[in-house]
């Protein structure tokens, strides 16, 4: 039954990662009908999280071992982590995308170069973190958890771009500006729900950190 549960978070898991792929160059570049395209994907997500956490509900009335407790309450914390990357992206990050629209925002190529770049990483450790818990894989969760220096390294060198972009001579800039450090920002915030799903993978002294 819980290896029934890691496949369902696999299926979740592959919706949010297509979701993470599709969203920058709809913010950056995309249209309404894009940006409510991806929105309406995290239905899916939102229906595979109901039903996980409907199973478990009736896994949890079973006589369960304590190892099987913990497995458990893991893979209960891991769908929760899960869906709230789904909803950072269909709140947060779609709504970027109205705001870039509605204010006339062009995101110049140098930045759109930063935030891809970004974004390519925060992918990577969702969809490692992904494989970490549906398929019970320690590599790969420790492959999330060690990426923290190198988001933290991306996400300072983004924020110092943005700061040299704030003096550029553009029409737009200050909007611009508010609307790409907010992306970096809901992209932070995203790898912290990754490497929350990843911990749950890896031995508790080993994701004490």
């Amino acid at each position: 039954a819980l290896d029934r549960v890691r496949l369902e978070i696999l299926h979740m898991g592959e919706t949010v990662v297509e979701m993470l792929k599709s969203i920058m160059p709809a913010i950056i570049k995309g249209n309404r009908d894009s940006l409510k395209k991806i929105a309406s994907m995290d239905d899916q997500v939102d229906i595979l999280h109901a039903n996980i956490i409907s199973y478990l509900g009736r896994i949890s009335k079973q006589s369960l071992t304590d190892a099987e407790t913990k497995e458990f309450l893991r893979l209960m914390e891991a769908t929760g982590d899960l869906e709230n990357i789904g909803d950072i992206i269909e709140t947060n990050l779609v709504a970027l995308g109205h705001t870039r629209i509605d204010q006339g925002v062009s995101v110049s190529a140098p930045t759109q170069e930063v935030l891809n770049g970004f974004q390519k990483a925060i992918t990577s450790a969702v969809e490692s973190a992904v494989m970490a818990v549906s398929q019970r894989n320690e590599l790969a969760a420790q492959r999330v958890v060690s990426m923290k220096d190198e988001i933290t390294r991306l996400a300072d060198s983004a924020a110092i771009h943005e700061a040299q972009r704030l003096v550029a001579e553009e029409p737009n800039r200050i909007p611009a500006y508010t609307i790409e450090m907010d992306i970096i920002e809901k992209q932070k915030r995203i790898y912290y729900f990754a490497k929350r799903m990843a911990k749950t993978v890896m031995p508790e002294a080993a994701s004490a950190g």
